[in-house]
């Protein structure tokens, strides 16, 4: 026995012995005004960890030296895309503290990353991409009953018409590994997040790597433990909602170009006015794509309806190419109606017409919420019946329509259920259609120790709109300090034109 203990003593001592394996050594790349790039080598497929890899970039903005606390993973995708511009305006500018504190770290995610107003970036500096030879929607195909057939065909000839295999490999799991292999790859025993909007990777990421979390915050977080159908009732009804407060707040408020009349009856009006007369949209420019590409589009309806609820998801934010508050969304349906919809067309360009963006996003659509026929089926008299302004559109049911008929998804809906990671910070609004609050009250329950933190405006993105939701998300990242549980930030008046 003895023999065998001391046996067992060397074995360990050997094994303690040998050299940690280093983190790959890095080429920087000097990349935007105050960061650089480099890339790494991941699995394609992370199941077969010998077979085909893929290049995954990621880029750095440093902390101030006398100050770091870490390494700070901003919003795979949009994060690495902000951190090519001017860190010190936009979004950063709200979190100083971080920005001192932390590398913020931005991943370019695989498939080609999400840059919905940068553009494709250069060669050196981004993920490899998914390129398909179709657009991912086609606004002369609806998903009612009696275009199902010419929407599966669709569908399937989108996907095969995507040459790159990373198509099939874009659920969250993967990306979530993907982030650790970045992790490593920096040379850091445990890292922060951030994630805010598509947070399915950091749900992953806990659950799979606790011992790596240092804190993580995710605002508006998708939840993925309902089947698809019941997923597509939640959306709808919560778009509807917003919908007719959207009508209220234009009722009472002079600024709004519809104030007076009855608002819901000209809406109502105008999509079927444009199921019979599809209403024309003059795209502007995709950014970074020199080829020629589709200017116009002629939409129905129910595309309508869907660029209503991306109005309604941004809330009362301005981004780049037009205004996206509840004002515009007044504007764009005065417009439509008149013949000439600028808003809608620089809606419709970012919901569907930036490949870059949604070749990659609707590939991990996909993967993380396959959709059936059945479901199909089963869902459009339950989203009309809910929404009857709205049609039933929404995120989840472009997710549902755009999947069905497709390959089967590798991550399909389950509880993500979530433990041994220190507390999460969870944050949601009350008023989201991207991202139900029912949904992430769900998500937090899910998470073991997580906190609640609670908008009480609408928007999607909450801490973009209230000040009051961003200081406590940096204070829990940089000094770990939560809210207390319960703790509602109360909602920013929506901001109206000026004079």
């Amino acid at each position: 026995m003895r023999g065998k203990i001391a046996a067992l003593v060397i074995l360990l001592v050997t094994a303690l012995a040998q050299p940690v394996a280093a983190a790959p050594r890095l080429d920087w790349v000097p990349c935007g005004p105050a960061a650089d790039c480099a890339k790494i080598t991941v699995p394609l497929d992370w199941d077969v960890p010998d077979g085909p890899r893929i290049t995954l970039a990621f880029n750095r903005h440093k902390a101030d030296p006398a100050h770091r606390k870490g390494a700070l993973f901003m919003a795979p995708g949009v994060g690495f895309d902000f951190l090519l511009t001017d860190v010190r305006s936009g979004v950063f500018a709200m979190f100083p503290d971080l920005l001192r504190d932390f590398d913020l770290i931005g991943v370019d995610v695989r498939g080609g990353g999400i840059h919905p107003f940068n553009g494709r970036q250069p060669a050196p500096f981004r993920s490899d991409a998914i390129e398909c030879g179709l657009p991912v929607h086609d606004p002369g195909i609806s998903s009612s009953a009696a275009e199902v057939d010419a929407l599966v065909r669709y569908n399937r000839a989108y996907e095969a018409s995507c040459t790159s295999p990373l198509a099939d490999h874009m659920d969250a799991v993967t990306q979530a590994k993907d982030l650790d292999a970045v992790r490593a790859a920096l040379g850091e025993e445990k890292v922060s997040f951030f994630f805010y909007g598509y947070t399915g990777p950091g749900q992953a990421y806990a659950r799979l790597f606790p011992h790596r979390v240092r804190a993580m915050a995710m605002d508006s977080p998708l939840d993925h433990s309902v089947p698809v159908v019941v997923r597509a009732a939640e959306y709808a009804s919560t778009v509807e909602r917003e919908f007719n407060r959207f009508v209220a707040w234009c009722n009472g408020s002079a600024s709004c170009v519809l104030h007076g009349q009855d608002v819901a009856a000209v809406y109502d009006s105008l999509l079927r006015h444009a199921d019979r007369y599809p209403v024309r949209l003059d795209l502007p420019p995709e950014p970074g794509r020199p080829e020629p590409q589709q200017a116009t589009v002629l939409v129905r309806g129910d595309d309508l309806a869907f660029l209503t609820e991306q109005l309604l998801e941004i809330g009362d934010l301005t981004l780049p190419g037009g205004g996206m508050g509840w004002a515009d969304l007044a504007t764009a349906i005065q417009q439509a109606g008149s013949g000439a919809s600028p808003t809608f067309a620089f809606v419709y360009r970012y919901s569907w017409g930036y490949r870059d963006l949604w070749n990659p996003l609707r590939a991990g659509q996909c993967d993380d919420y396959p959709a059936s026929v059945v479901d199909l089926a089963a869902a459009r008299p339950i989203v009309t019946a809910l929404a009857p302004h709205t049609r039933g559109a929404s995120q989840a049911w472009d997710a549902l329509s755009g999947c069905v008929g497709r390959r089967p998804g590798t991550n399909p809906p389950g509880p993500t259920v979530v433990r041994g990671v220190p507390p999460v910070l969870v944050v949601g609004a009350r008023g989201n259609p991207w991202s139900p609050y029912p949904d992430v009250a769900r998500v937090s329950a899910e998470i073991g120790g997580s906190v609640l933190l609670t908008y009480a405006g609408d928007a999607h993105i909450a801490f973009l709109s209230s000040p009051c939701v961003a200081a406590h998300i940096q204070s829990y990242l940089d000094e770990l300090t939560l809210p207390a549980a319960g703790t509602v930030c109360p909602a920013v008046p929506v901001r109206t034109p000026g004079p």
